[in-house]
């Protein structure tokens, strides 16, 4: 039952199959090729031929899980493409990703494009699918909004197996501290004004001691609201937070984040604490590029 509502509140995977998002990745990728091909490829028209067909391979440089499979669909829609793995799938060192038949004027212009799309989505899905298995099932994994490329990168975290958290401010209420400053008031007033507004679903109040924490619970039982709430503990230490979930009510409505400063090397302490969430900034606003590249065969 928590499970179910943890990836009500924090997973929005299901909008990547919706024609919003194709036409948000069309715009993209028919961006990045126009600053690319500004003015012609120089090189490739002066060597090849425009009616030379080619066969090129995209392969990996390592181990990893792959991503950008679909997006990569949409560049080359009038190629021939051998997809030989699947978004999601784990690949070895020197796997051949798939296969591309077509124009080699077009694969070589789209060449970087094709490949810095899959490099980094695949290097954020390889992050998030290893940080996930670190913590087992104490918890989920999720982005947060400090990403470059916002629904590529959130959509590259679900294929690793995170959540995707909000893709947009629309998603969710999330009361920070800036709005409680702006309120010059506590949680009381914050809560209650998102709670009377029918059009938000889902609540978070961030708070960054244990007596926030407390107080933020406290708020949020005296409502009665049966709208779906959470905690955010924004870089609090792991002993803070577990002793703050220790003592606050756990009910249905009521679920946890940990957020802030959670890297490689602490997110198992933090996945251990109680909460049933912890979210990264780094899984996509530092993560490395996945190794692969595009040879002609």
């Amino acid at each position: 039952m928590r499970d179910k509502l943890v990836l009500e509140f924090w997973d929005r995977k299901s909008f990547f199959k919706t024609e919003e998002y194709y036409s948000y990745v069309k715009n993209i990728i028919n961006e990045k090729i126009k600053e690319d091909l500004d003015g012609g490829d120089v090189t490739t028209n002066s060597l090849i031929n425009k009616d030379k067909e080619i066969k090129a391979v995209i392969i990996a440089r390592k181990d990893g899980i792959i991503a950008g499979i679909e997006e990569l669909s949409l560049i080359l829609k009038e190629e021939k493409v051998t997809i030989l793995k699947k978004d999601g799938d784990i690949v070895k060192n020197n796997d051949i990703i798939l296969e591309i038949h077509g124009n080699a004027r077009k694969i070589l212009a789209y060449e970087r494009t094709i490949l810095n799309i899959m490099q980094r989505m695949s290097g954020i899905a390889t992050l998030t699918y290893n940080l996930k298995k670190s913590v087992n099932n104490d918890c989920f994994v999720a982005a947060t909004r400090k990403t470059l490329f916002p629904l590529l990168d959130k959509k590259a975290v679900s294929v690793g197996n995170g959540l995707t958290h909000r893709l947009t401010l629309n998603d969710a209420a999330l009361i920070k501290d800036t709005h409680l400053k702006i309120l010059n008031n506590g949680f009381d007033k914050a809560l209650r004004l998102a709670v009377e507004n029918a059009e938000i679903k889902y609540i978070e109040v961030e708070v960054k001691s244990e007596e926030e924490a407390l107080k933020a619970a406290e708020e949020i039982f005296k409502l009665k609201s049966e709208k779906l709430f959470a905690i955010m503990f924004d870089n609090m230490k792991p002993t803070e937070i577990k002793n703050s979930i220790d003592k606050i009510n756990k009910t249905d409505n009521l679920l946890f984040e940990a957020s802030g400063g959670i890297n490689q090397e602490n997110i198992e302490e933090y996945s251990k604490t109680g909460v049933d969430i912890v979210s990264l900034g780094r899984l996509t606003h530092s993560v490395k590029s996945f190794d692969m590249s595009l040879q002609v065969t």
